[in-house]
């Protein structure tokens, strides 16, 4: 009888899970450092988009903002000229109706205004304010015989008491027309001897007056609105109105108008769908997928991993740093053509001052004002770039010399808007005495350049202290923040009012909130709408110094 095989022994169990254990070893680690520098491509790419869309949003805006100066320029020339029709249109009949020719050279004179601009729909006298004489009567008959003053029409008129009252000339419209279509109808009033002979008009075709204005000189990825002070649509899309538009101001006679120039989309959007962006897309994806690939090829060697991983985040680093090396750069090379273009254009100021019409005096001064507003900003650039280059000189110095020093800085503006500053006592604290002074001058800057207008500005700086932290209180009595925008208001080149309204940068209190969490705290803010606002400063204790 013959033996059967012995089946081969298995191995045993704590041999299979070492085996299994090796096995796991030799792969986690790779698969770490993988998702690792995937995690950091991710990073990389959310950062730098972030800021290259930030940089193609700060240039749409400033592109479209040209735009919207060019067309409410040109919108506030067509306008002006026309009202200086209806002047002269009003001096005229008052000379002819002394005479008692006016019957007979009205014609001849409408004629020539006509010529002079287009889109002149009719042009009217109203003795006694009943319309009388219209040129051209063909296709205004409708027009004869119209009481103003009767007019039942909302807003006709009160169109003409107005123009009683203000003895200048006022516009009505865009309206609907008695002899068809949209149009603006602008009005004044005639005097006699010892009290008003009637009105005079003149009625021009809006889309004449858009088309010369050339509003499709608005990009495709733009969009606008043009409404009156009433909030009456002249022209456009509303939705531009609701898309952080930048508005221009077209100032009248009475009241004024209001260009709002939007993305369609966002200006976020913008950026996103700039063809450079997409480019910059492809280019980092090329080269998230070169890293990618070699970090898989070297990542089963541990020593070479271990070097590529150290090579790919000095390269991210450094990345980073000659991205805010150029940034600042950037800011620092510009200032030299700016005082250039400064300095020539007071230059030009000085020497043609009286010597050019009223409208390239206002060119010259914009531009004087534009360097000086693109300085401020350059500098505030540059202070934001560099505050985590600047080395911390952190010790213990007394508030209260920070916030004088900070008040003799602010002391012109404080002394214009009649503010009044007054100080609790202060304590030492841990910080930087420059810092510190900065970070007042932010908040006690804006609290008197936000002031009520109709109040006088009170500041109060005062301190508390909470456990681990000395805090001092900026309070005001200003026009107060929205809770929806107080946590946008740190950020950068943010702004809840025009430069109108209120100049700067936008940058004061996004520099302000850096220079506190270099010191190691926050800044805080609370505050309730048309009553006033408190910034905290909360710093570490310099010192345990107990409860108090």
């Amino acid at each position: 009888m013959t033996a059967e095989p012995m089946p081969a022994p298995r191995p045993p169990l704590p041999t299979a899970l070492r085996r299994l254990a090796a096995r796991f070893h030799q792969m986690w680690k790779p698969a770490l450092v993988q998702a690792t520098v995937t995690l950091v491509l991710v990073v990389a790419y959310l950062w730098m988009g972030d800021v290259y869309v930030r940089v193609l949003v700060a240039e749409h805006r400033a592109t479209a903002a040209l735009t919207a100066s060019s067309l409410s320029s040109t919108l506030s020339s067509a306008l002006n000229e026309r009202l200086a029709l209806v002047r002269g249109l009003t001096a005229f009949v008052e000379v002819e109706a002394g005479a008692g020719s006016l019957q007979e050279q009205f014609p001849r004179y409408a004629e020539g205004l006509r010529r002079s601009v287009v889109g002149v729909r009719n042009i009217s006298a109203a003795p006694d304010f009943v319309v009388r004489i219209v040129y051209p009567v063909e296709g205004n008959e409708r027009v004869l015989g119209n009481d103003l003053l009767k007019d039942s029409r909302p807003g006709f008129a009160d169109t003409v008491q107005r123009a009683i009252i203000s003895r200048d000339v006022t516009i009505h419209g865009p309206v609907n027309l008695l002899q068809g279509g949209k149009g603006l109808i602008a009005r004044q009033i005639v005097y006699g001897p010892g009290k008003p002979w009637g009105a005079v008009g003149m009625v021009f075709d809006v889309g004449a007056i858009l088309d010369e204005v050339r509003f499709d000189r608005v990009p495709a990825h733009l969009t606008f609105a043009l409404v009156t002070d009433t909030g009456q649509q002249v022209a456009g899309d509303a939705a531009a109105l609701t898309g952080d538009p930048l508005v221009e101001r077209i100032n009248l006679p009475e009241g004024h108008w209001l260009l709002a120039l939007a993305p369609r989309t966002s200006w976020e959007g913008l950026g996103h769908g700039d063809p450079t962006f997409r480019g910059f897309q492809l280019g980092f994806l090329l080269l998230a997928l070169l890293i990618e690939a070699l970090t898989f090829l070297t990542a089963s060697r541990r020593y070479t991993l271990e070097r590529q991983v150290d090579i790919r985040t000095a390269e991210l680093g450094r990345a980073k740093n000659e991205l805010e090396q150029f940034a600042y750069a950037t800011a620092h090379d510009l200032q030299e053509p700016l005082r250039a273009i400064a300095s020539y254009a007071q230059l030009l100021e000085r020497q043609q001052q009286g010597r050019l019409d009223e409208e390239s005096e206002g060119f010259i001064r914009e531009i004087v004002d534009g360097a000086g507003r693109l300085k401020m900003l350059l500098r505030d650039v540059q202070l934001f770039l560099a505050e985590d280059r600047v080395p911390l000189s952190c010790g213990v110095v007394p508030a209260g010399a920070a916030l004088n020093a900070a008040l003799g800085v602010l002391k012109r503006r404080i002394t214009a808007a009649a503010a009044t500053v007054t100080v609790g006592d202060l304590p030492e604290v841990q910080a930087d005495e420059r810092r510190l002074r900065e970070i007042f001058v932010v908040l006690v800057g804006n609290a008197v350049e936000y002031r009520h207008p109709y109040r006088a500005a009170e500041v109060h700086v005062t301190h508390r202290r909470t456990e681990g932290y000395d805090v001092i209180d900026v309070r005001d009595n200003g026009i107060g923040i929205e809770p929806r925008y107080r946590d946008q208001i740190f950020e950068v080149f943010r702004r809840l009012h025009s430069r109108d309204e209120h100049p700067g940068t936008g940058m004061g209190l996004a520099i302000a909130r850096k220079m506190v969490e270099r010191l190691g705290g926050r800044i805080t803010v609370e505050s309730s709408p048309g009553v006033g606002s408190t910034f905290s400063i909360h710093l570490p204790h310099p010192y345990f110094r107990g409860s108090s």
